[in-house]
Parts: C-alpha cells; structure tokens; sequence
C-alpha cells in the first residue's frame, strides 16, 4: 500500500471516530410532561419550564411531549390563552396531546382543538406507556 493510500484511510478513520465520539457525547433526553389543570398560571409556568429545558440542553438530543387531560384539556381548546406559546413550542418540535376521553367528557372535538395539538385515546395510559418506554415524567402545574 503506498502512502497516499495510508494517509487517505487515517484521515477516513479519525472522521468516523471524531463523529461517533460526538455522537456518544449527544445525550438523548424524552420528557413528558403530564398536567391535569386548567388553571392559566399552571400552563404558563408549564410551557417556561419546556423553555428552559430545552434551553437547558441545547446541545443534546431533546423529544418533549405535553399530555392534557381532565381539565387540563380546556387550555388546548380554541380559543385559549396559551395557543400562540403551543405555537412557538411546536415549532422546537415539542408534541403537545389531548386525552381523548377527557375530550369526550367535555364535549369537545378534534376540530376544536389548537391547530397542531393531536390526541391519544387516554392520557393516563400515554403516561404509563412513555414511563414504560424510559421517559422522564414531569408532572405540571401545582
């Protein structure tokens, strides 16, 4: 093997191991955060603490979901006061979701819902599942 030949596969094998290096120091974090209020001030404080989070670890790997249900599923119902903070979370790509039977209870539809919010059939069942698949649980407001 000549030299150019040498040099081309150290250079090939000290990118691969610099990228998995950085890949190995990219910590992957999946958050979920349960509220059951339908207080305005439990969601405000909510929604800063998704913030700063993420904020928090800018340079890792974050997936935040936020599950509403029983009452919590008013303020992701149109119109609501914290629609344009879902907005700017959503775009950080933050998944916010709705308790479907929580819906049901209170009478509300899909189409009644802040643009972008989806649904899950039971919030309480998203919860043990992601708890189950190794997220960390954050239960909001007060």
């Amino acid at each position: 093997m000549n030299l150019k030949k040498i040099f081309s596969v150290a250079v090939v094998l000290l990118l691969l191991s610099s990228t998995l290096m950085m890949k190995a120091q990219t910590k992957q974090h999946r958050v979920l955060f349960a509220i059951t209020s339908g207080d305005e001030a439990d969601w405000h404080m909510t929604l800063g603490n998704i913030r700063h989070l993420m904020e928090g670890f800018s340079g890792d790997s974050v997936e935040v979901e936020v599950v509403a249900y029983g009452p919590g599923v008013n303020m992701v119902k149109r119109p609501s006061s914290v629609d344009a903070d879902i907005q700017a979370l959503e775009t950080k790509h933050v998944r916010f979701v709705a308790c479907e039977n929580s819906m049901r209870a209170q009478k509300m539809t899909v189409a009644d819902l802040v643009t972008g919010v989806g649904t899950v059939p039971a919030g309480i069942v998203e919860v043990v599942t992601k708890q189950e698949q190794g997220w960390t649980y954050i239960k909001a407001g007060r």
